[in-house]
């Protein structure tokens, strides 16, 4: 996705609500729509209440690149937020510095979109946290709003080496105090990406160079990968699971997370969110903007990705879908649904939720596995 228009990046600044290294607060819709589970199929219900902290991370071992008139510069600065299961009943706000749940979770990294920031995206680490995962989100340079000089795509890629190194800190001994004895090294880790963090997520799983072994499973939601080129899926079965919106304005599914499942080896699931829109998945209750078009051949996502495609998938661009707005907290909802089903099939070895997902007739989305 490009990045956004300065008008709808300034909403996402005002959306940020903490700064970069505090503790995320999720508002009380977004642990307690989670926690709700009715008659549907798809509702999984949250088993934990929600904690939160942070951490302050750089990488001394890589430079950051040069953006705009700010110079390249050694390091990698990652300030990050975490959301756990914590002690407690189920719903409400996140606390910060809640203690932590009894047992030991698995480890999920989140990859904000372009011009984003973890703050933008509480509701859905929130709601992963109350599913039962430890969800690290960083500031990603470049792709971070609050980057000097702006935010921009150029060398999404080094996002790669940014997901190892986080990975490294939690599993190491820099992990947040109140969180030792509760991380599950042993599951290794997952990747979840929005955006151009899907498209990293894609990286991280298939990219020929610099994949991780711990990595066990990505979410891939509405993630720009039409440019990647059919062998780039591959290049190793690391199991997909790829989330799209039938009225996103700028990663359509048919071009990206369906042609995503379609050339990915498996195993692989496939939910599109009828109604479902871009911007949706985020804390912004906005419909997607309709001066924007999705990434093209000379996009900087795009030509950043060269190495593994050209855009020639990305036109012609398929109309949007004409199904009734999904409502905001039920797209978050089947999303963090979706994820935890799959993520407790592929890295917690028990896939009973997801068999249940797949023969369940839900009329808010379309699902396919193989």
């Amino acid at each position: 996705m490009r990045p956004l228009s300065a008008a709808l990046a300034a909403v996402f600044l005002a959306a940020c609500g903490t700064a970069p290294g505090a503790a995320g607060v999720a508002p009380a819709a977004d642990a307690d729509a989670a926690a709700d589970a009715d008659a549907d199929a798809t509702a999984l219900p949250a088993a934990w209440a929600v904690g939160s902290t942070s951490a302050d991370w750089t990488d001394p071992s890589r430079e950051t690149p040069a953006n705009g008139d700010t110079p390249a510069h050694a390091g990698r600065h990652l300030p990050v937020q975490i959301w756990y299961p914590a002690a407690g009943a189920t719903g409400g706000v996140a606390v910060a510095e809640a203690p932590v749940a009894a047992g030991a979770f698995p480890l999920l990294l989140f990859v904000h979109g372009s011009s984003g920031t973890p703050s933008v995206y509480s509701g859905i680490c929130s709601r992963m946290a109350a599913l039962g995962y430890i969800v690290v989100a960083a500031d990603f340079p470049l792709t971070s709003l609050l980057t000097d000089g702006g935010p921009s795509d150029w060398h999404a890629e080094a996002q790669q080496g940014d997901l190892v190194f986080l990975a490294d800190q939690m599993l190491s001994a820099a992990l947040p105090a109140p969180l030792a004895g509760h991380l599950d090294a042993t599951a290794g880790y997952a990747v979840m990406g929005h955006s151009t963090g899907g498209t990293v997520a894609l990286l991280a799983a298939y990219a020929s160079d610099g994949h991780d072994a711990r990595l066990r499973a990505i979410v891939d939601i509405s993630g720009d990968s039409c440019f990647f080129a059919p062998n780039f899926f591959a290049t190793r079965p690391v199991p997909l699971l790829a989330v799209g919106a039938t009225r996103d304005l700028l990663v359509p599914a048919a071009n990206n997370p369906v042609r995503a499942f379609q050339l990915a080896q498996g195993p692989a699931v496939l939910g599109v969110l009828l109604g479902g829109t871009h911007l949706q998945v985020t804390d912004l209750a906005m419909a997607d903007p309709t001066d924007s078009t999705p990434t093209g051949l000379t996009d900087p996502l795009a030509e950043t990705m060269a190495a593994w495609g050209t855009a020639d998938a990305c036109r012609p661009i398929p109309p949007p879908g004409t199904e009734p707005l999904l409502d905001h907290d039920v797209q978050r909802d089947l999303t963090a649904q979706l994820a935890r089903a799959f993520l407790d099939a592929h890295v917690k070895g028990a896939p009973a939720g997801l068999t249940a997902l797949l023969a369940a007739a839900d009329p808010r989305l379309t699902l396919q596995s193989k």
